[in-house]
């Protein structure tokens, strides 16, 4: 976990103070190669109210309340862990999973006209048997 007073060292290492806006924070700490969940995770921390541990609601929802998923850079970063893939990889299967091929094609119209057939004959059977009934 990075504490604030670990962020304010860095910053005053690299000649910016505390106080200093989040743009000027965020170069710095970019310029640091920080990795950007981590630079957005210092700036939360150091924007902490140390009183009563309460950050910026803005900040919060960002976080906690996020649909992202994890790209392979943010896993290497987080646990060590060296995946071969990269984003584009990913978003290529994604892609590739989303499109229906020509085999499924075919069987789904075959399954439908069989089943509209299947249907229109037990209508025409029963329509024939309640003529017949008369």
């Amino acid at each position: 976990m990075i504490t604030k007073d670990q962020i304010e060292r860095v910053l005053r290492i690299n000649g910016l103070e505390p106080t200093a806006s989040d743009e000027e924070i965020r170069s710095v700490l970019v310029s640091a190669n920080w990795h950007k969940d981590d630079t957005e995770m210092a700036l939360m921390v150091l924007r902490e109210n140390t009183h009563t541990h309460k950050s910026r609601v803005d900040t919060l929802h960002r976080v906690f309340n996020t649909d992202d998923r994890l790209k392979p850079e943010t896993i290497s970063a987080l646990l060590g862990i060296n995946v071969d893939m990269s984003s584009a990889d990913i978003e290529s299967i994604r892609q590739s999973k989303r499109q229906v091929s020509m085999p499924q094609l075919f069987s789904i119209v075959v399954a439908s006209i069989a089943v509209s057939l299947a249907m229109l004959t037990a209508l025409v059977m029963h329509y024939d048997l309640t003529l017949t009934a008369l």
